[in-house]
């Protein structure tokens, strides 16, 4: 009787664990299928990276923020024009439409979001916001992705 029993356990526990590894290798794959859509973004490679933020998809999402969900932020270095950002954003196979011309208004002060741009490819949703911490800095360009 007592053999059964460890023979039952040792049967859940084996089940348990290939479940666990299924279900993290399918998470893991989602994850980096959103990762690699990112990649389509064609960042200078002069851009210095100054943040990222990457949330794996899991089979228990208990928070406010998605998952998958990625958010990298680039110092360019410089200030950009429309045509920086429209190239950016010219191989990606979907369209992301701009609220305004990328330019600083000459009456904003500190930290601005000059210009956004939003899409979507029909699984995730992308924003990529163009920020000028200050007049005559070097911008931000900030690349969010998240699940549609």
């Amino acid at each position: 009787m007592k053999r059964r029993i460890w023979l039952v356990f040792a049967v859940i526990l084996a089940l348990g664990v290939t479940a666990h590894f299924m279900v993290r290798s399918a998470e893991d794959k989602v994850t980096a299928d959103m990762l690699s859509r990112a990649g389509r973004f064609a960042i200078p490679a002069d851009w210095k990276p100054a943040d990222e933020i990457v949330r794996p998809e899991r089979f228990m999402c208990i928070s406010t923020n998605p998952c998958p969900s990625l958010s990298r932020r680039w110092d360019t270095g410089k200030e950009l024009t429309d045509d920086d950002v429209a190239a950016i954003k010219s191989g990606l196979g979907f369209e992301m439409r701009a609220d305004r011309p990328c330019a600083r208004p000459s009456n904003a002060i500190g930290v601005t979001t000059i210009c956004r741009s939003t899409g979507t490819d029909g699984e995730y949703t992308y924003m990529l916001n163009v920020t000028s911490p200050g007049l005559n800095d070097p911008q931000l360009v900030t690349l969010i992705i998240r699940p549609r």
